[in-house]
């Protein structure tokens, strides 16, 4: 079956539809305006009978174009006055698709073979432009002109031009990387007779649980009602308890507190906790709504004869959780746990069978539940149960933790859902599937893991590098890594590295710095031969967006911008003056060079120095070098002080 790419550009004299077969490079282009009109009745069914997939289509492009194409009440088609009307309308109301068939006017007809590539990709913020720029597409540009502008003709043929190449091509672009994600959700949709092609991952999992739910209950799921000001206390499970009066205290406290629904239907975790740092042998960390994390900065621990390092995380870690207490939302029931641990059950089978989409996506849907407990627009909105799991994975975590280090075993980093140990070579008897084969750090584990039900996996690693608990570069004992934060590189054809759906969640940013930090790191590669060895240019890229729209030496570039570091450059300039009436300089980009569309040949002005600067300041970063010395605190010579320095330098004469 055929899909077609649909997008559209609306003006108040101008309204264009363009059309691209997937995997072919034709294309079409219909243009309505005081030059040129279509056949909008043979759009109209091209519309409801083809395959269609747009980005935000079913919120905009679908209705718009159906409005256009859909005789008023007098018989006859909107004038462009009146398209521009609808899409304004859509456009500054912020309207949702639930709610667009007001604005338009009639019910769009049912059944439309349409995906909405909006929700599916994981970053729902980002625009199609951000996207294609987080894909390498080889051509980023902005609308050519503002929606209010009256367009020329001469205009009117670059706007078809920006939309037919630009804009289509960027569709694709994200079509071909969402290939899997879409794979997994035809298959799901078959599953359950709902069509989950353009739903998120959330509202994937969610979908499904509401359907198991209604098949087994015999009755719709509506959501439950919590009303802002309702209060709740935290009562810890049976399994969680400290041997330290320090940690005993926290407990205690954090129990007798009463946590206040705000009327933003979210609850915030008592102020004093985050303010309380707990220092447990040598490590600090901090509580917070997001999870427990240590609080490391420019360090590393590399192990040696002495001294192994080993990372234990914890399976499935939410989700395990709330299948271990026994929690459920309200609206469903107790039989909530039943559909939950079967979506479980069916991502370990795909897991053992090697279906990796199928894996994926029902691991990103688990986990998605958990996040709508804390949303009042979803059906499992429960509050309460937020708390219960964010705070007993926390202090769960501080249970092991504690136990380790009063077996002498530092923690050296914790977040979230696990940490890493490190263990003395006399206790460490090797790591097989990820399980420890035994030893002291296995006895504590297995503990923990008896009393709260949870599954650890381990890794034994060779060294870590930390800018902050969030930042940073592991090296694994079997020659693998892992890059955290900053210095991942989805985009990396590395086997540790490549992620798709990582690659669409963040910004390129001159990976060939972070490659060349790792390359320094694991085998001693000087940063020079990595960076100039590269021919790569999508490796020294970097991506970002400018709200008030960026210039470079008086050329407007838009609001998604791309660029390197040139030994030709120049710095890019915001478009529009601050409230003092000055331009400001966008950070970071002194010496840039755009790169709006992509080169075929590898430049000759790339400024290698520059990128072996930033990544000589990586390796400073992490601890590459050692701990860096402590800035010299600066005296500010008040009155007091002037005398103190005075007095000092008497005695000294």
């Amino acid at each position: 079956m055929h899909r077609y790419l649909v997008d559209i550009e609306t003006y108040s004299n101008y309204f264009f539809v363009g059309i691209k077969r997937i995997g072919e490079e034709a294309r079409r282009g219909f243009e309505l305006s005081d030059r040129s009109d279509f056949d909008r009745a043979w759009m109209r069914r091209f519309i409801i009978n083809r395959a269609t997939a747009t980005f935000n289509g079913m919120s905009y492009d679908l209705p718009v174009l159906l409005y256009a194409c859909t005789p008023l009440d007098n018989g006859e088609y909107p004038t462009n006055a009146q398209i521009k009307e609808v899409s304004d309308r859509i456009i500054l109301g912020m309207v949702k698709y639930w709610e667009v068939e007001n604005v338009i006017g009639f019910r769009i007809p049912w059944g439309i073979n349409h995906i909405d590539l909006i929700e599916p990709q994981p970053n729902p913020f980002a625009s199609l432009k951000i996207l294609n720029g987080r894909l390498h597409g080889k051509q980023m540009q902005d609308l050519p002109f503002a929606p209010d502008r009256i367009l020329t003709h001469e205009e009117m043929d670059l706007v078809s031009h920006y939309c037919l190449q630009n804009d289509l091509d960027a569709s694709e672009n994200l079509w071909n990387a969402m290939r899997e994600p879409m794979e997994l959700r035809e298959v799901l949709s078959e599953e359950i007779l709902v069509d989950l092609r353009s739903k998120s991952d959330t509202q994937m999992g969610l979908a499904i649980i509401k359907h198991r739910a209604e098949e087994l209950l015999g009755r719709k799921i509506e959501k439950a009602s919590v009303k802002p000001g309702h209060s709740f206390k935290y009562k810890a499970p049976a399994f969680i308890k400290f041997q330290t009066p320090q940690l005993q205290a926290i407990l205690e406290r954090i129990q007798e507190h009463r946590f206040v629904v705000r009327d933003d239907g979210k609850v915030d975790l008592p102020p004093w906790l985050a303010d309380t740092p707990l220092t447990i042998g040598d490590t600090t960390y901090a509580m917070g709504i997001g999870g427990l994390h240590s609080t490391e900065a420019n360090r590393a621990v590399v192990s040696d004869e002495d001294f192994v390092l080993v990372d234990a995380d914890v399976a499935s870690y939410y989700p395990a959780i709330i299948l271990s207490l026994g929690l459920y939302p309200e609206a469903i029931g107790p039989r909530f746990l039943e559909i939950y641990r079967g979506i479980r059950d069916d991502r370990v089978k795909a897991k053992k069978a090697g279906n990796k989409t199928k894996d994926k996506g029902l691991k990103i849907a688990l986990n998605g539940t958990f996040g709508s407990l804390g949303s009042r627009f979803s059906f499992v909105y429960a509050p309460h149960l937020m708390i219960s799991v964010t705070l007993t994975g926390q202090l769960a975590l501080l249970m092991l933790i504690e136990a380790a280090e009063l077996q002498g075993i530092p923690v050296v980093s914790g977040n979230t859902d696990g940490m890493v140990f490190k263990l003395l070579r006399e206790h460490f008897e090797g790591i097989t599937k990820d399980r420890l084969n035994g030893g002291l750090l296995a006895d504590i584990t297995g503990r923990w893991e008896k009393a709260t039900g949870f599954d650890l996996e381990f890794v034994e690693y060779r060294a870590i590098y930390n800018a902050s608990v969030n930042s940073y570069f592991a090296i694994k004992a079997n020659g693998g890594h892992k890059r955290k934060g900053p210095f991942a590189n989805p985009w990396s054809e590395d086997k540790n590295d490549y992620d798709l759906r990582g690659q669409m969640m963040k910004n390129p940013q001159a990976t060939i710095c972070s490659d060349a930090a790792l390359a320094r790191i694991k085998h001693g590669t000087p940063l020079r031969d990595t960076i100039i060895g590269c021919q790569d240019i999508r490796q020294f890229v970097t991506v970002i967006k400018v709200s008030k729209g960026a210039t470079w030496r008086d050329n407007y570039l838009g609001k998604t911008i791309r660029y390197y570091w040139s030994t030709d450059g120049d710095e890019v300039i915001e478009a529009e003056p601050n409230s003092l009436g000055n331009f400001k300089k966008v950070p970071k980009t002194d010496g840039a060079k755009p790169a709006m569309r992509l080169p075929d040949d590898f430049p000759d002005d790339v400024d290698y120095e520059r990128y072996i600067s930033e990544a000589e300041q990586i390796l400073k970063d992490i601890g590459f070098y050692g701990a860096p010395e402590p800035k010299e605190k600066r005296i500010r010579l008040t009155k007091v002080n002037k005398q103190r320095v005075l007095s000092l330098w008497l005695l000294s004469a």
